[in-house]
């Protein structure tokens, strides 16, 4: 079988043949309302030859595919990969995103350039072939093989079902496609380090929330005597967000080049708020929350929450095993007489269309709690409240009554008359055991004994 390398809705904008005077080796494939950032597919199975820069093609992805998927080589142009050199990767997988840098396609809209060479990558010449030809009878990415079984949702890990994951990002992760990633629900963006003005910010942000993540942004609290005030920081980085891009922030307090104080921290979390962006809280490590800070370790309830980082591995494995193989207790740990709501639990974490290890983090709730953190919103509140409400009328609906259904008792209508029925039965027993002289107690311990003894 074969792919598609593009998603259902795409076309073929630009076809292998003559074209413009000269000849087109290749096809290319566009949609209406433009193809930045959307995913390509592998169109067979194979390992990656190339993923990078690529003369012509700003950066590109080729796959060498064996004899026994049909053989072959394929290149796709003017994306930016999500795979590595050497990494083997399965028909349908996805393994780039078209890159919406105009610039790096010869200033026409962005889109796929989709290349087939018959054996090896080769000259233009007879050795490459028509795509849309080696494409005939390609199926859709997503869908099924003809007569496949679908796959079975996988069980969730015991556990693990109350931890959402998210990652922290910054310029050292341009070109990473955060919405190609599974199993991230949040994000936090860097906006800058001290005055540097990150270059990514924006479109981490952009990336995460097409893909439905909770977002927020970071700034890198640098200490005055490094060289620029804190006002000036906080200058810079609300420049990076711009009106469009202001996001809920953290501040990351950590910095090896000077001595904060409690003061500086307390003026970063007063500027960003004068500016309308909310605080959410503070980032570090225990050793220096605990001992670097002028003046001793500060409570942090008066920044907000806690955001910590604290490592139990630095194996460089999936985020997810990652998580599985180590102790949680580091969750608990109360940082400035508090504990983590966010725990950063490696820097070594892999996610698929990254090469190298990244920073990842748990919490331990629902996305709807996250963005409750972050925003200071109650919409998970809410909804658990509107639910229990809801839950509650549907249980005290009127219902006729079993004796009489001409009657209609609501739940606590029949607790109500359940407690008087009880207290009056209770009376009359009373006053019947008195005037038979008997004991109604004993008459029950009896009757409990008995029935145990028959059982």
């Amino acid at each position: 079988m074969t792919t598609m390398p593009v998603p259902r809705g795409f076309y073929v904008t630009s076809k292998f043949g003559p074209r413009a005077g000269g000849y087109h080796w290749g096809t290319d494939f566009g949609r209406g309302g433009g193809s930045g950032g959307h995913p390509v597919y592998a169109m067979r199975a194979g390992t990656v030859q190339y993923a990078g820069p690529a003369s012509g093609f700003g950066r590109w992805v080729t796959i060498d595919h064996p004899a026994s998927v049909g053989g072959g080589y394929t290149v796709y142009g003017h994306v930016v990969p999500e795979v590595r050199p050497g990494q083997w990767v399965e028909e349908g997988q996805r393994i780039a995103h078209i890159d919406p840098n105009s610039a790096t396609n010869g200033g026409v809209a962005p889109h796929a350039h989709v290349e087939v060479h018959r054996y090896v990558w080769s000259q233009p010449g007879p050795d490459r072939l028509n795509p849309e030809t080696w494409l005939q009878g390609a199926r859709w990415p997503g869908e099924a093989k003809p007569g496949a079984a679908p796959k079975p949702k996988p069980a969730p890990k015991k556990g693990s079902e109350d931890v959402i994951f998210g990652l922290d990002v910054s310029s050292w992760q341009d070109g990473l496609y955060l919405g190609g990633i599974d199993g991230i629900d949040f994000v936090i963006a860097r906006t800058t380090d001290g005055t540097y003005k990150d270059k990514a910010y924006r479109s981490h942000i952009d990336d995460a929330e097409k893909a439905g993540m909770v977002t927020a942004a970071y700034h890198f609290l640098r200490a005055p005597s490094e060289g620029t005030s804190v006002a000036q920081q906080v200058s810079a980085a609300l420049e990076v967000m711009g009106p469009a891009h202001k996001r809920p922030v953290w501040i990351d307090v950590e910095t090896e080049g000077g001595t904060l104080t409690v003061n500086d921290i307390r003026t970063c979390k007063q500027l960003f708020e004068n500016a309308g962006v909310r605080v959410v809280g503070v980032y570090s490590y225990v050793p220096y929350w605990e001992g670097r800070i002028a003046g001793g370790e500060p409570d942090t309830a008066q920044f907000g929450a806690v955001w910590l980082a604290n490592y139990p591995s630095t194996a460089n494995r999936p985020f997810r095993e990652l998580w599985d193989s180590i102790p949680k207790q580091k969750f608990d740990y109360p940082l400035g007489n508090q504990k983590p709501a966010i725990w950063q639990y490696a820097s070594t974490g892999l996610v698929n269309g990254w090469g190298t290890g990244v920073d990842v983090n748990a919490f331990r709730g629902s996305k709807a709690e996250l963005h409750d953190l972050f925003y200071g919103t109650k919409t998970a509140k809410t909804n658990q409240q509107t639910t229990e409400e809801t839950e509650m009328a549907e249980f005290n609906k009127p219902r006729p009554s079993y004796i009489n259904p001409a009657v209609s008792l609501s739940a606590s209508d029949f607790i109500r008359a359940v407690d008087a029925a009880t207290w009056q039965t209770r009376v009359l027993v009373a006053e019947i055991a008195r005037k038979l002289d008997i004991d109604p107690d004993k008459i029950v311990a009896d009757a409990i004994e008995a029935d145990r003894a028959q059982h």
